[in-house]
């Protein structure tokens, strides 16, 4: 019986290492690690509720992308979209935009190249209005049209929305 405990310790442990070298060899190699390059999403509002501010960066630490492209288009009734703001820049760390809060909704596209040529590519939309159920509070709401399963997910600000940007592949 205490083999076996002995067995199933040193598996987890080897089970830890092994976990821990695959993180840490691509640093001692000079390459960044996998973890390093995921990107995340946030949509946030200024502190008078004026302006949102949508910013794309990395998720774990400052990491240098080989291009970001971020846009915001505000949807029409009629389902056409009007370009608010867009950026695309090479060699750079974030981008951030602000936008008029009175123009949503708001449709959201991120698209973010790292610099072994994966790419990351994101849609969300977003729209705002007063809700009846928390005391007439501004709520963002935010559907994810990448996702159709996806439950809304609604946020009241000051607190931010922040959202993983998924890898799609590699650059050809």
């Amino acid at each position: 019986m205490e083999r076996e405990v002995w067995l199933r310790a040193g598996m987890f442990g080897a089970i830890i290492v092994l976990g821990a070298a695959i993180l840490i060899t691509p640093s001692l190699l000079g390459r960044t690690s996998p973890l390093d390059s995921l990107p995340v999403l946030i949509v946030a509002m200024n502190h008078n509720r004026t302006m949102v501010i949508v910013d794309v960066t990395a998720a774990v630490q400052a990491y240098l992308y080989d291009n970001i492209t971020l846009e915001v288009k505000h949807t029409n009734p009629d389902f056409s979209n009007r370009t608010l703001e867009a950026y695309s820049r090479n060699d750079t760390y974030n981008v951030q935009l602000e936008v008029p809060a009175n123009e949503t909704p708001f449709y959201i596209h991120a698209r973010l190249i790292d610099l072994q040529g994966n790419y990351f590519e994101y849609n969300v939309t977003m729209r705002t209005f007063n809700d009846p159920n928390n005391f007439y509070k501004l709520t963002m709401v935010f559907n994810f049209p990448d996702e159709p399963t996806t439950a809304a997910r609604y946020t009241v600000p000051p607190s931010d929305f922040r959202w993983p940007v998924p890898r799609r592949g590699m650059m050809p």
